[in-house]
């Protein structure tokens, strides 16, 4: 088995290789695996020349944040895709709606790709699963000992009060953060614990018609609808909006980052992530109890975690684009 990076991980076995996000263009190989739709791990779903392969929830939300969908072929969790050697089986990564990690099976080895993971309890989905593995390839957003969340309970009460706060201002609180993912917490977090309406910007508002087609019911008012209007007018509401959105200033607008990077702002901001902490990388890789892990995705913090993982857990450890990787058990 070989492991490679090109713009995303490959694997090869023999004359096959396949692909796991491609996040530019895509190599010669004979398929591509999406993990979700987040546009940094979902760019292979618009090409046409080799199929790729996602969940149904990653190719709808993909399709409304703008791609163009090309050879598109389903997956199921834990159905398999057999290419020839090589068979591809997906599990749940616990990030986003649809988000999937894959196990790769080969005559060599087991590999297994993350994509981008969340180990925590989710309101909205379900909690990565540690698969027994040889060789693991791990992201390592947070892939650095500082990043350490407080509990998602805690952080929820936090955002609570602060809103109830500001609208006791006759101000309205305003949320910018991802419009897949977490904007779909807060949301819930919210309906769960609050009886203030949540007005979502029309990007959301896509999004979480998406979530509600596969039972997560999630209740919004779309920003450019009349009640919301009346919402904003009053002071009413509280409101989640795309990270980079600048709403109208004729509204008492209060503004808060929700984002695991809020542990580093000194601004005011919540860290809900949909992404494992340190800690929680560190006890998924225990559990998945590889010979061999290959940190991606985290810039700088690959080899930080590539050190901290030779280091403290013994296990031979580097970034996936630093070498090539030959491996057989």
């Amino acid at each position: 088995m070989r492991i490679t990076w090109e713009n995303g991980a490959l694997v090869e076995y023999g004359e096959n290789k396949v692909a796991f996000d491609p996040n530019s263009g895509i190599p010669r190989c004979r398929a591509s695996f999406v993990t979700h739709a987040h546009t940094d791990h979902s760019y292979s779903l618009r090409i046409r020349r080799i199929p790729s392969f996602s969940s149904e929830e990653t190719m709808k939300l993909a399709s409304v944040e703008g791609i163009r969908i090309g050879n598109w072929q389903p997956l199921n969790v834990n159905r398999g895709i057999k290419i020839d050697d090589i068979e591809v089986m997906p599990h749940f990564s616990g990030h986003i709606l649809g988000s999937y990690e894959f196990e790769v099976r080969t005559p060599d080895g087991v590999a297994l790709f993350t994509g981008d993971l969340n180990t925590r309890e989710g309101r909205l989905v379900k909690p990565a699963e540690a698969i027994k593995c040889d060789v693991l390839i791990i992201e390592a957003t947070y892939g650095t000992p500082e990043f350490v969340f407080p509990p998602d309970e805690e952080v929820a009460s936090e955002m609570i009060r602060w809103a109830s706060g500001v609208l006791r201002e006759n101000k309205i609180p305003v949320f910018k953060t991802d419009a897949i993912g977490n904007a779909q917490e807060i949301i819930r977090i919210f309906n769960e614990n609050t009886n203030v309406p949540v007005v979502s910007h029309w990007r959301v508002s896509r999004i979480n018609e998406i979530y509600g087609q596969y039972m997560r019911n999630i209740n919004y008012i779309d920003i450019n609808s009349r009640e919301a209007s009346a919402l904003l007018s009053s002071a009413g509401a509280v409101v989640v909006v795309p990270k980079g959105v600048n709403l109208s200033p004729e509204h008492r607008f209060t503004q808060a980052m929700v984002t695991g990077w809020a542990l580093k702002f000194r601004r005011k901001s919540f860290p809900l992530s949909d992404h494992a902490d340190f800690p929680s990388l560190i006890d998924f890789i225990e559990r998945c109890n590889p010979k061999l892990v290959l940190t991606y995705h985290g810039g700088a913090y690959n080899e930080v975690l590539a050190k901290y993982i030779e280091k403290k857990m013994g296990i031979r450890s580097y970034p996936i684009n630093l070498i090539p990787t030959n491996f057989k058990t």
